[in-house]
C-alpha cells in the first residue's frame, strides 16, 4: 500500500513540474497564449495526452517561441509521449 501512496505522490509531482515549467516558460506572453498553455496543463493533468501534445504542436506552429520556450516544449512533448505510452503499456499488461 506503501508504494501506491508514493507513485501517485511522485506522479502528482511530476504533473505539477510539467505545470511549474509550461505556465514559467510562457508567463510575459499574452493572455491568449498563457490561456493555451493552461489547457495544455489541464489536459496533462487530466491525463488527455493526444489532446495536449496536439495543443502544443498548434501552439509551435502558429507562435514564434524563444529559444527556452522551444526547449520546454519539447521536453514536455517527450515527456507527455513516455507518460502516453506508459499508460498504454499499464492497461495492457493489466489485461493479461
Amino acid at each position: 500500500m506503501m508504494g501506491i501512496s508514493a507513485c501517485n505522490k511522485l506522479d502528482e509531482t511530476h504533473k505539477d513540474t510539467i505545470e511549474y515549467r509550461l505556465i514559467k516558460s510562457f508567463e510575459g506572453e499574452k493572455p491568449e497564449l498563457r490561456q493555451q498553455i493552461t489547457e495544455v496543463v489541464n489536459e496533462a493533468k487530466a491525463d488527455h495526452y493526444k489532446s495536449a501534445l496536439n495543443k502544443l504542436a498548434l501552439i509551435s506552429a502558429s507562435h514564434t517561441l524563444t529559444r527556452e520556450q522551444e526547449k520546454t516544449v519539447d521536453i514536455i512533448v517527450r515527456q507527455l509521449r513516455y507518460d502516453m505510452e506508459e499508460k498504454i503499456f499499464t492497461k495492457q499488461t493489466s489485461k493479461q
